[in-house]
């Protein structure tokens, strides 16, 4: 391909890369300038660091072809190549369970929906405008040079989501532009550009041509994006879910939750969490549960969103003195939920402090034991049958309020009373 055309044009400022220079991108850098190529991070991780986010993940381009770069690359011992997407100039170098996809400088002749026919290139300004929104067209290299084709910095900064070229055309190029357009605004808590919004809502029903499965993986991103609950009215967010039939509340506990993500994000790494806190659960379940189904949510997904939804249910109130109940009836990693679930609901204080110490307290608990079988009900007297089942479910449930905390003999005792 040649060298990138000189850059230096494109320079915006420095800003600090240290946070994500671990070793394996160091690495990936080493491996790539030694073979001839540049390599330069690219879209959302630019974007977040110039915000001082954290980037969910760390993309890159080169002005080396997918063949090059298996030619040069491809038997290094640091990195296993997945080059599936070989055709749209993508390479997935991968370590560990960490991936990263580095993809040709290109343009996009015609595209079709997500896919498109390509040409590489080696200009930064033409790969830029192939790219969706103007805030993720921005690059980077390892010394923190920010190169911004399309002097989309400012839009950055002033949290602006905007479209790259005709945002009608855009859109009919590819329909999942409209989703990722709601989910970047919720992102950056964006100002809005009403023009661009009245296009999304006017094009919405184009959405029902997606496949249900990256309907699901992009409405999930959405619900992860809100920073804020005055976002959903902005942006209309119930007018898209209503093609899916799906309702989101208030999201009165979003800057609680906000204020805890990132310091804590181990405890949050299951997005069909923040989902289920999101949707209404003043429907009936059956009926939301028919709509995740429809796009194409597992039956292990709904249940895991059942169980999430109970939780928000009961716990409404502290539950350090029922943890072990707890642990015995959801386990160790949805008894962690449930507390973050109390902390967020059922105290309005956001000054309460985050119950760090009580979420790892239920890693060193042991699962407890019901110490009831039902040979101790039939060695009471009682026939063989459903009835026994009804007793152990009452005795499981006398067991369960007093936090697992009564004895075989005092559960026994219950049942002479």
């Amino acid at each position: 391909m040649g060298k990138i055309l000189p850059i230096d044009k494109y320079i915006r400022k420095k800003i600090d890369v240290s946070s994500i220079l671990n070793n394996d991108v160091q690495k990936l850098y080493t491996q790539f300038s030694e073979s001839g190529f540049h390599l330069l991070i690219a879209g959302g991780a630019v974007r977040d660091l110039i915000l001082n986010q954290k980037p969910n993940d760390i993309d890159f381009v080169t002005n080396a072809t997918p063949d090059e770069v298996i030619q040069k690359l491809g038997n290094n011992k640091e990195y296993s190549i997945i080059d599936h997407a070989k055709k749209y100039g993508c390479i997935t170098f991968v370590t560990g369970s960490k991936k990263y996809e580095v993809t040709s400088l290109r343009v996009d002749i015609k595209t079709f929906g997500r896919a498109a026919n390509i040409e590489f290139t080696n200009d930064l300004h033409s790969d830029a405008m192939r790219r969706d929104f103007s805030c993720n067209s921005l690059y980077l290299s390892f010394d923190g040079t920010v190169y911004d084709p399309l002097n989309a910095y400012s839009d950055i900064v002033s949290r602006v989501v905007r479209f790259n070229g005709d945002t009608r055309m855009r859109i009919l190029e590819d329909h999942l532009r409209i989703l990722r357009y709601l989910r970047f605004s919720c992102r950056l808590k964006a100002v809005m550009n009403h023009d661009e919004l009245e296009i999304c809502l006017a094009e919405k029903t184009l959405l029902l041509k997606l496949s249900k499965e990256k309907i699901k993986d992009e409405l999930i991103k959405l619900i992860q994006s809100i920073k804020s609950p005055d976002i959903i009215a902005k942006l209309h967010l119930r007018d898209f879910l209503d093609l899916f039939n799906l309702k989101i509340n208030d999201c009165t506990h979003i800057p609680k939750l906000t204020s805890i993500k990132e310091i804590f994000d181990d405890f949050f790494q299951n997005p069909l969490f923040e989902l289920s806190l999101a949707l209404d659960n003043t429907m009936p379940v059956d009926s939301i549960f028919d709509s995740l189904r429809a796009i194409k949510f597992t039956n292990n997904e709904i249940k895991q969103i059942k169980i999430f939804l109970e939780l928000i249910n009961q716990c409404k109130a502290p539950i350090s003195d029922n943890i072990d109940a707890y642990i015995y009836k959801y386990g160790r990693e949805f008894t962690r939920y449930a507390v973050i679930v109390s902390w967020l609901i059922g105290s309005k204080n956001i000054q309460n402090k985050f119950p760090v110490k009580l979420l790892n307290s239920v890693s060193e608990k042991i699962i407890p034991n019901f110490p009831v079988q039902s040979t101790d009900i039939l060695e009471l007297g009682v026939k063989p049958g459903k009835e026994v089942g009804q007793i152990i479910k009452k005795l499981e449930n006398n067991w369960l309020s007093s936090n697992c905390r009564l004895t075989r003999r005092e559960l026994l005792e219950i049942i002479g009373t």
